[in-house]
């Protein structure tokens, strides 16, 4: 009984693992490759053998991105396995949907509304909150993955809002002072990427204070106790 309240205590203790934080770090980082490296060739000029590769690059590093995110939920520590399939699922969801957007949404809206300028109108509204959208997806996946309370998912919600909203301020005000394209993505992308790592952060803080000091104290309690099964084993 002792072994089992030490082994969780010292779970407890030590959150998701490193393991997982950075296999997650790295899919979030894997995921802005496109637009900090790729797309700004593009826009500058390359080969045209570039421009038929592109597609499946992208492809591949949506693939990278989606093993390296459920890798990491799987493998998070001291957190229920359904409730790391639940982020994994969600996740799988989140990572489909970002991908298939930008392709599906033109056809879908041209062929739904006859005006060009109201289609025109619909995607930019859509896009604006597309980021917001993906970003929650993301923070969200994490949080259920580690377990935490209700009430966190709605602030990541929020926050991720609030982030795309800010994303696409940034955007706007780029095109509005004539910063070229490839410029305006990659400023783009690294706010977003900031906003990313800024939101896991928030959300780390506000596990810790939801956790309050009951689990402080049956960690330490339970550190107390293997501490004295120890002592009692070396002869």
């Amino acid at each position: 009984m002792s072994q089992q309240a030490s082994s969780g205590g010292y779970e407890r203790a030590a959150g998701p693992g490193w393991t997982a934080r950075l296999l997650f770090w790295s899919a979030m980082a894997v995921g802005s490759l496109p637009e900090f490296v790729l797309m700004p060739m593009m826009i500058d000029g390359v080969r045209p053998e570039f421009f038929t590769l592109y597609p499946a690059v992208t492809v591949v590093v949506a693939i990278l991105e989606l093993i390296l995110g459920v890798v990491a939920l799987l493998i998070v520590k001291a957190s229920p396995m359904t409730m790391r399939l639940f982020g994994m699922g969600l996740l799988i969801f989140i990572s489909i949907y970002a991908f298939a957007l930008p392709h599906l949404l033109p056809i879908i809206v041209n062929r739904a509304v006859s005006s060009v300028d109201l289609a025109m109108n619909i995607q930019s509204i859509i896009w604006t909150f597309h980021g917001g959208v993906v970003l929650a997806g993301l923070l969200i996946a994490w949080n259920l993955a580690r377990n935490r309370p209700w009430w966190t998912h709605l602030v990541a919600a929020g926050y991720a809002v609030c982030a795309g909203l800010v994303v696409a301020f940034v955007e706007w005000a780029m095109n509005s002072l004539g910063s070229s394209f490839a410029t305006s993505m990659v400023l783009t992308q690294f706010v977003l990427l900031g906003a990313s790592f800024g939101g896991l952060g928030l959300l780390h803080g506000l596990g810790r204070v939801a956790s309050g000091p009951s689990d402080r104290y049956a960690a330490a309690s339970a550190r107390s106790i293997a501490e004295a099964v120890t002592s009692r084993r070396v002869p």
